[in-house]
């Protein structure tokens, strides 16, 4: 959930990572890598990881009180801004929750592939959903590997969507695993099995302007954040691209190095962006959209990126989510702990 008032901006120009302190590590909560993590609307924390659980925990004891068992691999999960929680899976399936209390219930499954394209995925595990976004409209873009950019929008009075249109992808190397909303339904989108960000324009149903970017290639789903109207930033390895998305064109090349790589950004304001990378470690930077550069304000854990997890994966920070200032969490992906939480919680709360 981004942050947009007054108030969060003043928050964050005056609070550092420094002010928070950990709560609570939760260790061995899963047993492969932790992809995504996020906050209900109620402050309740949901984990999503490799070994297809979802796990939703008490908003004030933090144990599990929901496990939900996905039948594959889980890409991608996060909640709309109406609290209905998402999972995109490896396959063609997306499922929408509604958790209450203790309980969840399956509200919808979406299956944006066509019938061959679900036939296939059962022999062939690059066809998945890859992530999802929610635009500024309340629709959702779906990243559909080997398919499209697929547009759902709600059903009137109802929690669930219906398909609206779609950005067909022709070529198979072609794959979209990022998105970003610009205006006049426009979008900036990462190819990173291409090294390119491209810009499609839906009005016209085309892409409009490609960038070439070497070493833009991951499997992490928040390496891109538009700060501003003019200025995109997209996080590669030790440097940080400043993208003018009205010029289309490469402004700046700022080279920061955090031992390992840069793996996920989480936007704050206008001016303040969370960096996640390899050693579990995290900083607060802010952003000068005058001079395109950056200063890192405070940071929380090691800088180290020599461990590698039991599955090949290195340690890391693959997302990071806020909860009205109070509460952080993000995934601790640990060779010896397994694949554990930590939440940070404002002191003197």
């Amino acid at each position: 959930m981004e942050i947009n008032n007054s108030n969060e901006n003043n928050f964050w120009n005056t609070h550092t990572l420094k002010d928070y302190q950990q709560l609570l590590i939760y260790n061995n909560v899963h047993s492969r890598n932790i992809l995504s993590v996020c906050f209900l609307k109620d402050g309740s924390i949901a984990s999503a990881s490799w070994d297809y659980y979802i796990f939703i925990y008490n908003k004030n004891t933090f144990e599990i009180v929901i496990r939900i068992k996905e039948k594959k691999r889980i890409c991608y999960m996060n909640v709309t801004k109406d609290g209905i929680l998402i999972t995109c899976l490896v396959g063609t399936n997306i499922n929408l929750y509604e958790i209450q209390n203790k309980k969840y219930k399956n509200i919808q499954t979406i299956r944006p592939y066509s019938l061959l394209g679900d036939f296939i995925s059962l022999f062939d595990a690059n066809y998945s959903i890859q992530k999802f976004v929610e635009l500024k409209n309340g629709k959702l873009v779906f990243l559909v590997w080997q398919y499209g950019i697929c547009f759902y929008e709600k059903k009137k009075n109802s929690k669930k969507y219906s398909y609206l249109n779609k950005f067909e992808i022709l070529e198979i190397n072609q794959n979209a695993n990022e998105l970003v909303e610009l205006e006049d339904n426009e979008y900036c989108v990462g190819f990173s099995s291409e090294k390119s960000i491209k810009f499609l324009n839906m009005n016209l149903k085309k892409i409009t302007n490609i960038i070439n970017i070497d070493n833009y290639y991951s499997y992490f789903k928040n390496k891109m954040i538009l700060m501003n109207k003019n200025d995109l930033l997209i996080s590669i390895n030790d440097k940080i691209l400043v993208i003018d998305v009205q010029r289309k064109i490469i402004v700046k090349n700022i080279y920061h190095k955090i031992k390992g790589s840069m793996c996920f950004m989480y936007k704050l304001t206008d001016k303040m962006i969370l960096l996640g990378g390899y050693g579990n470690y995290f900083e607060q930077i802010e952003y000068d959209g005058i001079k395109k550069n950056i200063k890192v304000i405070s940071n929380k854990g090691k800088k180290d990126d020599n461990f590698v997890s039991s599955y090949g994966a290195s340690c890391d920070i693959s997302s990071i989510s806020v909860f009205n200032n109070n509460l952080i969490v993000t995934p601790y992906n640990n060779k010896y702990e397994g694949s554990s939480i930590i939440i940070y919680q404002l002191k003197n709360i």
